[in-house]
Parts: C-alpha cells; structure tokens; sequence
C-alpha cells in the first residue's frame, strides 16, 4: 500500500472542513463562523447531517447560501463515527480536517497546521477546555485530561494508547487508504486516524492551543472520557481487572488481530509482526487472566508502550 505523499504544503492545496452534525443549532452558527473566518483560505466545508430534528439543517442552508457551504442529510442515524467515516469520501481537499459542531476555532488554526505538517500525515494540537457558555473550564485540553503525547512513527504506542482528539485533527487525504473502511470495532475514528498515521507518514503533535474544545452535557466524547487508565502491575499480576481494563484488553485484541489477518495489504515489517503477536498474547492472556512468566517479560519488553503514565510518573522519583 502507498499511502504516504511525503511533501510539504503549497498555497494551492485545498483543506477539506469535514463536519459532522446531529441536533447542533445551540452552538452550530458560532463554530460555522470560526471555520468561515479562518486566516487560510483555500477551504471546502463539507457537512453530514445525521437527522437531525431541530433547526441544524436550516442553519446548513443558512451557511450554504452565504459561503457555499456544502452538506448532506443521511437517510439514517448513522452514529458520528460512520457519521464522519461518510464525510472522509466526499472531501476533495488535499487535506482534512475535523470539525464538531459545537466548538470554537482560533483563526489561525488551518494556517498553523498546513504550515507545520511537514512530511507527516497527521498532525494534532493542544485546544483550550470550556463550558457551555464559552468560558474557560481549563487552558489545556493535553494537560487537563492528563494523556503521554504521542507523535513520529510509534506504531506500537498508538496501537494501545492514545492522545489526539478529533476537533484538533488534519491529515492528508492519502492517508484514506489506509483507515477506510473504519472497522466495525472501533470505537473512535481519530483514534483510528492516529493509529493508520503512525503505520506510514507519522503524527506530529504541535502544543498551540487551535482550538476552545467545548464540554457539556450533551458532548459524544470529552476530555474525561477519552483517557485509558494504566493501572499498577501488581493490579495485573493479582487478578484486579476493572471493566475498562477489560475494555482496554479487548481493544488490543481486536486491532492486532485485524492487522495479522491483513498483513498484505498494510505490508507489515517482521518487527511489527513480532509487535503485534507479542501484544495479542499480552491482551489474551490478561483477559483469560492466565498469569504466567511471559506475562511479566512482555510488561517489561513493552513498559514504554503498556505504561506511558507509570513511567512519566517514576521519573519523579
């Protein structure tokens, strides 16, 4: 599979607005006017509707006529990530970024990413946390929900871990040959455009805040919500297996096993080969809780992937 371009940006590169909206007429108008006012100028708003029943649509039309905005209605609630997985196909850009309906972007916030991209395939940011009303809950989206930042071409890392949320996103539209389809398991697609990224081009990470990341009540996702939680190795080796380890174990499983069975088309190296049967064996042998040698060989040959926190945590120490 070719997937990566590997070059950098021109002025003539289109980026692609790829907006997924459900019921979003409380804070739609003021996210559409943040894309609208971007200092970057080359874009495409593409917008799917997932059936909505308030006024969304009528706002759609509203920016439609105004900017050209372009948008879609799906013929049934298709959940937001086959929400945005139907977004990804009808973007023309060169790149794409994610928007959710309910956010703040700061002006520069394309211009800034196009312009440090590089060579990777994706690139992410840190955003500002606030309330329903606009105002300030945190100044850090990375440090608030206190996730290990992960960029370059740590497969392994992305594979279990994950750091980058969705609205602060862009990559290249090359990278598509790789995520679609978005398997049925996953349960995130920037999860899935981070791991697919850090296989190929790379992730890069850059610590501007692009974007006021709104939390509320009626969010799909929050930066509380998208933190795994690495427990103690004691934890492991005693049985304790909460129901989001459990989660976390079966996560693992169903990726490596997706991988190992379509060695071909990603063309995987020996090394992720290896990778990827040594973290199987990891995730099964926990979730069966079969607590053997090799569990505890695995925990040390993978620290930096299995317990980023840990480790950040000991360096205190």
């Amino acid at each position: 599979m070719s997937v990566h371009i590997g070059a950098v940006f021109s002025e003539t590169d289109k980026i692609s607005i790829a907006l997924a909206t459900y019921n979003g007429e409380r804070f739609l108008r003021e996210q559409l006017d943040s894309i609208y006012g971007q200092t970057y100028k080359n874009i495409e708003v593409i917008a799917c509707d997932d059936c909505s029943t308030d006024s969304t649509v009528e706002i759609l039309e509203e920016y439609k006529k105004k900017f050209g905005l372009v948008y879609y209605i799906n013929e049934k609630n298709l959940g937001f990530v086959r929400n945005f997985e139907k977004l990804f196909t009808l973007c023309s850009g060169n790149f794409i970024a994610l928007a959710d309906q309910d956010d703040i972007w700061l002006p520069n916030k394309l211009e800034i990413l196009i312009k440090n991209i590089g060579d990777s395939d994706l690139i992410y940011s840190d955003a500002e946390l606030i309330d329903e009303n606009g105002d300030a809950i945190h100044h850090s989206l990375i440090e608030g929900s206190g996730v290990i930042v992960g960029s370059g071409r740590d497969f392994g890392y992305f594979l279990c871990n994950t750091s980058v949320t969705g609205c602060t996103v862009m990559f290249r539209r090359s990278l598509l040959e790789a995520v679609l389809p978005i398997p049925e398991f996953e349960k995130y697609h920037d999860w899935w455009l981070a791991l697919c990224a850090a296989m190929y081009g790379g992730v890069k990470y850059t610590t501007d805040k692009l974007v006021k990341y709104r939390q509320h009540g009626e969010n799909d996702t929050g930066a509380n919500k998208k933190t795994p939680l690495h427990k103690l190795l004691l934890a492991y080796l005693s049985g304790d297996i909460s129901e989001s380890r459990v989660r976390y174990y079966k996560r693992i499983l169903e990726r490596t096993d997706f991988f190992l069975n379509r060695g071909d088309k990603y063309k995987l190296t020996s090394s992720r080969v290896e990778l990827l049967n040594d973290l199987r064996d990891y995730a099964d042998s926990l979730l069966g809780k079969k607590f053997h040698i090799r569990i505890i060989f695995l925990v040390f040959k993978y620290k930096n992937i299995l317990f980023p926190k840990l480790l950040r945590l000991l360096k205190f120490f």
